[in-house]
């Protein structure tokens, strides 16, 4: 079965209940199984959890939860790494199950096989510790957990050898498919592997949960002789309050009941019984002291550091687990390019040359005397991302942490730095990454991986600070000259290695006799010795491809058939001919691939093609499973749709070109399925063609594959399959968008550099140009030809959506340019969609700063809907109140105040005081009274939407916020400062939680508190908040954005209350010139501006420069808001004041 949550039953709800005694079982699985073979007889069929269980327990929804269980991931060294990420995955993958079908916070029972006890006791664990405001929704699974049954899980230790011959004996399952392409080792070492510290970190919480221990109690056969898998004493964890009791089976068959006679059923099913019984009265109490208890740990957060609450199951209070590890800001981060393989050979004389490189007689230097860089490069395929991981790997003690910089492209880069933003507690953003990184103050490791492009600014990537060991791989040999200390180059790998990785991953037995060793040298020295090529032919061999004696006979074959297929040069390189042979390793997977004529390896072929096209790094699983969701819907019928309709439908389907789209996503409605997508991914990934990241649910090419897979398709092949995985992605997103925008936000972002590159081959045309007498000869004669335009406009709508989403305004402009233009010639003006069209369109150019631009278009829109649907139609003031934004926005506070007391009004009148787009128009309408200094009016306008907002949407709900800092500000210009920093800091406090502390709403906040202090007296408060907020601005936003100027200027006022009047002046005058340079002249901004110029001139007793800046201001008053505006009539007043005063000077001065 595929990996995920699979619903086997659901619960059982009576008319007239609201579903509160509902609970959740989850079924987690052991090694050697899946998540339906685990708890299903083999002899019968029968599936307790879903063919008994619920007879008894009719108030159960009842999931089961896959995951890749082999034991080559959970019997190795990188054991804990494996169970933290399968830990992770089941508390993301549990939240967001709960989350879309409306079972969050429901009591949950866990039900648990061998070592998916383990994954369950760990996830607990960390979901305990998400606490912090922006991951605090995956605390409902610590929260709502009532109990867990525990069959055979091995608390204290377990024996590798046991679970290696398990293995053996069982039969093959879906997760010996799912593997990373690479084969256990024979361990070496210890046999026994201890589980004690995961167990010590679930003691401290353990209280919270009801816990219910079985044991094995028959033996199983194992290589000639019987033993328990898990022995009963690891089986249980001997503490007060719990269950346990024996069941009378082997291990692998404790979990399989037939029937109800069989032994253990009823012991187990009484338990869930009443567990499920009292669980919704326990969880209920919890949930209703986990929130109020978490706030209140929250505001002692200055003071230490959240750990973590748990509840008692025993007790009706909270408690803090003093065991549980906190979270601090400098908690070691180890994100490498990959996961190390556990059985990495070979390369240990360039360890130990790089080892001695960067450190001193094995010793890390505190603090290094300076930045450190190393480079490694060689052909593709020769090992150096793995290099780069194990090293990572193996000096993990030796860092505090370690990122990864993916330098294939710009937009891999900038990713790159935005994650580690984030995982730095950062707003997500390319500077805010790289400021995080040059406040380490500890020796830590940057890999910056595929640097090859040569145009490449390699030392812009180097982080500053002298904290940094950075190593570079590159195929590109140029950029050795970069190493500070020096560079190693990756060629194949020593006789004996390649030997020895050859015969490991196709799994031969040792000891090897010398034909086998024979054998191996000569496929070694075929395939250059090179690490990728040699993984790939013992994959072959491993999957019965051919045998090891085959291999080069089957390779030969495929190397003349690619020589015949490329036109080459009589002489060829050396890397040439080493590319060609590793190619050939690569088309023997292939081979093998399209012989075994299956849908799951038709959709494997398929998905290799598509993902040529794509960025070769981190293609998200959801492009796939987005895309067959969303043709599942666009081709599901209609019920009871009218016969006209169905009949323009048919038609339409007939006159529709065929779809360029792979055999997965044309299959009819009811035959559409996302499993189809993860069978090819595992495919593939069985092939050793992919690699598979379980933890963020994205896979990945080498290079080298990436290339192959595209350079074995024929020309004609190429332009059809680009067509297709551009088609796929588009498939994959909606307009309008469906999801909530931080989900559509990051699933934008991760397709972006596919995106890109689909956009390189498939040339999406930026306009269309067709006459008025074309259009109507295709109407009647090439009705097909329509549908293709049509196709390609909702294509460019996609594609500039997704780059205004990312910030890319000037690309996302060009493309709903011509999606405008040329629905405006196919359906014109009048057209709803034309008009959707156009307000899209104004929304990127005011995001370019083009906002007479947008004017225009948010003009003709409001202007053709006033037309046909009337002043007081919905979509008409939606239209409005946009148009009355940007007026205000671009300091047109006329028409702004015009059309905004319209909008208000019509609103009022025809959608009712409470509605939200009356509330939100009246809101903007407070904003610009106060632009008037009508104060008085703009706080009662603010008041009245807070009081209705803090009634509908809550007293803390993001809009609920942002008429409270509206309102704070009007009060303070009011006079009442006090009243206004309590409402401010609400504000503040409540986006830090909810946004972070670097979003822009959240900085926003801080300028304006800190405005607060400064009316307030508390000029050195509201300058540390200001100087470091203006710092954090620069990162998230940029120097020159609106919010950063208005810091710069409130710092300039404290520094001249401060009487620093050479800083102040400096500061106000650049901030001043550059709000004319980025608002422009014209703006009320910059009248302001002049105006506190001027004043600052008064105090300081310059009366030439303050008169100078009155003039100024007028000028710019002049050119927009009139002398008639508040701020005209303080220029005003002050410029005569200063004369009169300039003039009796200047009379006196002639007296004397």
């Amino acid at each position: 079965m595929p990996p995920g949550l699979i619903c086997l039953h659901e619960a059982e709800i009576n008319d007239g209940d609201d579903g509160r005694n509902l609970v959740d079982i989850v079924a987690v699985h052991g090694l050697n199984e899946d998540s339906i073979d685990a708890w299903t007889d083999p002899d019968t069929g029968i599936n307790w959890l879903r063919d008994l269980l619920p007879k008894y327990v009719k108030t159960a929804r009842v999931l089961t939860y896959g995951y890749d269980a082999s034991p080559a991931f959970f019997l190795t060294n990188g054991a804990s790494l494996a169970i933290q990420r399968n830990a992770e995955c089941l508390v993301q993958e549990l939240y967001a199950d709960r989350k879309f079908s409306g079972t969050a916070r429901r009591p949950i029972i866990f039900v648990c096989h061998g070592l998916g006890g383990i994954v369950v006791k760990k996830s607990l664990v960390y979901s305990s510790t998400r606490t912090a405001a922006k991951i605090d929704h995956l605390w409902d699974q610590f929260v709502s957990t009532f109990a867990i049954l525990f069959f055979g899980t091995p608390h204290d230790r377990t024996k590798r050898s046991s679970w290696l011959a398990l293995e053996k004996l069982s039969s093959a399952s879906w997760q010996s498919k799912v593997l990373s392409g690479d084969r256990l080792l024979r361990p070496t070492g210890e046999d026994d592997i201890f589980f004690q510290s995961i167990t010590a970190e679930f003691t401290p919480i353990m209280k919270q949960f009801h816990t219910f221990f079985f044991w094995e109690e028959l033996r199983t056969a194992v290589n000639d002789r019987y033993e328990y898998i898990v022995d009963p004493s690891s089986a249980v964890i001997d503490v007060d309050n719990t269950e346990k009791a024996g069941i009378h089976a082997t291990h692998m068959r404790m979990t399989k009941f037939h029937s109800e006679a069989t032994s253990g059923f009823r012991t187990t099913v009484e338990a869930i019984l009443r567990y499920s019984s009292d669980a919704p009265r326990v969880i209920s109490r919890r949930w209703s002291q986990a929130v109020p208890a978490l706030e209140k740990l929250r505001s002692k957060e200055a003071s230490y550091e959240l750990g973590g609450l748990a509840f008692d199951v025993h007790s009706k209070h909270p408690f803090l687990p003093n065991k549980i590890g906190a979270q601090r800001a400098t908690t070691s981060h180890f994100y490498p390019p990959q996961d190390a393989i556990p059985d990495f050979i070979g390369r240990e004389d360039m360890f130990q040359s790089l080892h001695d490189a960067l450190f001193v007689h094995g010793e890390r230097i505190s603090p290094p005397p300076r930045r450190k860089t190393f480079i490694l490069f060689g052909m593709g395929g020769s090992g150096k991302t793995q290099f780069c991981s194990k090293f990572a790997e193996d000096h993990r003690t030796d860092y505090t942490n370690v990122f990864t910089i993916h330098a294939a492209s710009s937009e891999t880069i900038k990713d790159s730095f935005c994650k580690i933003a984030r995982l730095g507690g950062l707003e997500g953003t390319d500077t805010a990454g790289r400021h995080y990184l040059s406040q380490l103050d500890h020796t830590w490791l940057l890999i910056i991986d595929n640097a090859d492009d040569p145009t490449m600014d390699l030392q812009d990537l180097f982080s500053p600070g002298d904290c940094a060991h950075i190593l570079v791989t590159t195929r590109n040999p140029d950029f050795r000259q970069a190493g500070s200390l020096g560079s190693l180059e990756l060629k194949g790998l020593q006789e004996d290695e390649a030997i020895q990785l050859l015969l490991t991953k196709a799994d031969i037995q040792k000891p090897w006799d010398l034909s086998t060793i024979d054998l191996g040298k000569a496929i070694a020295k075929t395939l250059g010795y090179l690490a990728l090529a040699l993984i790939h032919a013992g994959n072959c061999i491993y999957r019965r491809i051919c045998e090891l004696g085959d291999y080069l006979n089957l390779h030969s074959s495929s190397r003349s058939m690619l020589h015949r297929r490329k036109s080459s040069a009589s002489s060829e390189s050396e890397e040439v001919n080493m590319v060609r042979a590793v190619y050939s390793t690569f088309d023997v997977s292939l081979k093998f691939l399209l012989r075994e004529k299956s849908a799951r390896t038709d959709d494997a072929s398929d998905l290799l093609k598509i993902i040529s096209f794509y960025h070769f790094e981190h293609i998200p699983v959801d492009i796939f499973t987005r895309a067959v969701f969303n043709r599942s819907n666009s081709t599901k019928p209609v019920i009871n749709e009218p016969f006209q309709l169905r009949m323009l439908r048919a038609v339409t389907d007939r006159l529709e070109p065929p779809r360029m789209f792979p055999r997965f996503l044309k299959d009819q409605h009811d035959q559409l399925d996302k499993y189809r997508v993860t069978w090819a991914i595992s495919e593939l990934q069985s092939l050793s063609l992919i690699s598979y990241d379980g933890r963020n649910r994205t896979f990945s090419m080498h290079p080298l594959v990436h290339a192959w897979a595209r350079d074995s398709l024929s020309p004609s092949e190429k332009s059809v399959w680009a067509s297709i995985a551009f088609t796929t992605l588009m498939e994959s997103i909606l307009l309008p968008p469906e999801s909530s925008p931080e989900k559509d936000g990051e699933f934008y972002r991760d397709i972006l550099p596919h995106l890109d590159s689909c956009l390189q081959e498939h040339k999406l045309p930026q306009n269309l140009e067709f006459s008025q007498t074309s259009l109507t000869i295709a109407k009647i004669f090439q009705p097909t030809l329509l549908l293709i335009i049509r196709e390609q406009i909702l294509h460019s709508a996609k594609c500039g959506y997704v780059l205004a989403t990312r910030g890319r305004f000037e690309e996302a402009a060009r493309r709903l340019t011509m999606v405008k233009d040329s629905l405006l010639r196919l359906l014109g003006g009048e057209h709803e969609r034309s008009m959707v069209a156009m307000l899209g369109l104004a929304g990127v150019l005011w995001g370019l700063g083009r906002l007479e631009e947008a004017i225009i278009l948010q003009r003709q829109v409001v202007d053709t809907r006033t037309r046909l649907y009337g002043p007081s139609h919905e979509q008409t003031l939606q239209a409005m109140d946009q148009l009355g934004r940007s007026h205000w926005l671009h300091g047109q506070y006329h028409e702004a105040l015009e059309i905004q007391q319209i909008t208000v009004q019509l609103a009022k009148a025809t959608l009712g005081d409470s509605h939200e787009l009356t509330l939100g128009a009246l809101d903007n309408l407070g904003v610009t009274l106060a632009s008037w200094h009508r104060f008085k009016e703009s706080a009662q306008a603010h008041r009245e939407v807070l009081a209705a907002r803090k009634t509908s949407l809550g007293e803390t709900h993001l809009d609920t916020l942002t008429t409270m800092s509206n309102l704070a500000m009007a009060i303070l210009d009011l006079g009442d400062a006090n009243t206004a920093s309590t409402m401010m800091s609400t504000v503040h406090l409540q986006r830090q939680q909810q946004l972070g502390k670097e979003h822009p709403w959240t900085l926003w906040a801080l300028c304006y508190l800190a405005k607060i202090y400064v009316k307030l007296g508390h000029l050195k408060e509201a300058e540390t908040m200001l100087v470091w907020g203006i710092a954090a601005g620069e990162r998230s936003l940029n120097k020159e954005h609106l919010g950063v100027l208005m810091g710069r200027g409130e710092l300039a006022r404290v520094y001249s209350r401060q009487g620093r009047t050479a800083e102040a002046e400096e500061l106000l005058v650049n901030t001043v010139r550059a709000f004319e340079n980025t608002r422009g002249l014209p703006h009320p901004d910059c009248v302001f501006g002049r105006l506190k110029l001027a004043d600052f001139y008064v105090v300081n007793g310059d009366t030439e420069k303050a008169i100078e800046n009155c003039q100024l201001g007028l000028e710019r008053a002049d050119m927009r808001i009139t002398r008639n505006h508040p701020l005209g009539q303080r220029l005003e007043a002050l410029l005569h004041s200063l004369q009169e005063v300039s003039g009796v000077a200047d009379e006196q001065k002639l007296e004397s």
